[in-house]
Parts: C-alpha cells; sequence; structure tokens
C-alpha cells in the first residue's frame, strides 16, 4: 500500500495545495496533527482536509487551541522557553489566541474530538504527533532507536517539523516534516510517501507561494516574526 504522510500543516493553505498538486498517486493520506496554529489560514485547512478525505490526527496545537487556549504559551508550556532566551511559545500562544478566536463551534468540535494516536493498515502503521503517549514530546532524528516501536513495524510523527526517515531492520521510523512551517532550514513544504509492504519512504520538497502567506500574516494582527520563520525555513530569534 502506498500512503502519503503530511504534518504541521499549521493553518498554511497554500503550502497545503502545492504538496497535494505534487503528490503522486496513493492510497490514503493521512496528517499527523497540527492543522492550525500560526498561518492566517485555519477554515480553508480545515475545509480541504475534510473534502480530501485526509484522516488527520490531533496535534499539541489543535487540542489547545480547541480545548485549553489559556494554556499555551504559558511557564507549563514545553514551547515556552529554549536556552538562547527566546520565547516561541508566546508566538504559539499569540496565533493561537488569534486562531481560537476566528473558528466556529463545529470546527473547535471537530479539533476536539480527532484522536491523539491512529493505527492503520491492520496494526502494521502507528501515527502520532510527538512521541507515542505523549503528544507534545519532541522526537528528534538523533533520538530514533527500535526502542520506539511497539508492535508496529511504521511509526510516523510530526511536530518537531523536522523531516526524516531510518530504518531499523526491518522497521521504518518517519518525519514527514512540516507543511506549514519548517524548520530545517529548507522552507519549502515537506512531506513524505511510504510503501507499507516493502518498509520504504521517499521524502518530497515541493515550491509554494511563501510570499502569499507572508502577505496575508501582515495583514492581520499575527506576528512579524512568523513571516521570517516562513523565509528562513527555521525560527528566527529575532527581526534583523
Amino acid at each position: 500500500m502506498q500512503l502519503g504522510l503530511i504534518s504541521d500543516v499549521h493553518g498554511n493553505q497554500p503550502a497545503l495545495e502545492a504538496v497535494l498538486d505534487d503528490m503522486p498517486d496513493v492510497d490514503r493520506i493521512y496528517h499527523c496533527g497540527d492543522a492550525v496554529g500560526y498561518n492566517p489560514f485555519p477554515h480553508r485547512v480545515l475545509e480541504t482536509l475534510r473534502a480530501e478525505g485526509i484522516t488527520s490526527i490531533q496535534g499539541n496545537h489543535d487540542r489547545k487551541i480547541s480545548t485549553d487556549i489559556d494554556a499555551m504559551g504559558t511557564a507549563a508550556d514545553p514551547e515556552t522557553d529554549d536556552e538562547s532566551g527566546l520565547r516561541p511559545g508566546e508566538l504559539a500562544r499569540l496565533a493561537g489566541v488569534w486562531t481560537h478566536d476566528r473558528l466556529d463551534a463545529e470546527e473547535m468540535e471537530y479539533l476536539a474530538a480527532l484522536p491523539a494516536e491512529l493505527t492503520v493498515d491492520g496494526g502494521n502503521v502507528k501515527l502520532v504527533h510527538g512521541k507515542p503517549s505523549d503528544q507534545d514530546g519532541r522526537l528528534y532524528p538523533e533520538e530514533y532507536g527500535p526502542h520506539l516501536f511497539d508492535g508496529e513495524s511504521i511509526l510516523v510523527h510530526g511536530h518537531t517539523h523536522v523531516q526524516h526517515a531510518e530504518r531499523f531492520d526491518d522497521r521504518l521510523l518517519v518525519n514527514p516534516g512540516s507543511v506549514g512551517q519548517p524548520r530545517d532550514g529548507d522552507r519549502r513544504a515537506a512531506y513524505a510517501v511510504i510503501d507499507t509492504e516493502a518498509r520504504t519512504a521517499t521524502l518530497h520538497r515541493v515550491p509554494y507561494p511563501v510570499e502569499e502567506v507572508v502577505d496575508e500574516i501582515r495583514r492581520t494582527s499575527l506576528p512579524e516574526l512568523l513571516t521570517l520563520w516562513l523565509e528562513n525555513g527555521e525560527i528566527v530569534t529575532e527581526e534583523a
């Protein structure tokens, strides 16, 4: 079976459209969470995901925006600080509140009801957002290993916005990367295609009109710093 994998669209409709236009024919498409947050097209992203029959799990932004917006960006939020003193959690909070205030009740209910994890293909493929059993946990390539598997042959995650795939004997661990806000130094939208029988992954990057999203951010009250994150394909600590 050929599965298309996307993650972390984060309200970036132009990037999502570019990925779906570029993706080869697959049997199903799965989204590993964080449909909304950061970028200015939450309605259109949710509409597209559902119209295209894309199965989504819930990301940490989806959960907080729909059920616990007051917790986003607080001291209890793991995105609040890093060693540099940067507060990416503050930007997440501002963008989260902006998104929360614009989603309608049905959209909030949809996000709140998404599953935190999902196992498909007869138990062969497991989809999580952060780490297994930890929606907010970050899993970077240097932490990959066979200890992360629990019966499945293919484990797929998102959350870090860093694209990577690695084999461990006959098991496969994949992060398709972020559609809407890459953070691995390549600003192009990311996705992956896996062959569930061969247990192989093909990683893809596709350009999209970043300037369209940047212009729309500037027409809103979203933080200006988010435009630099898109333009650079990584978290930028301050405006030049």
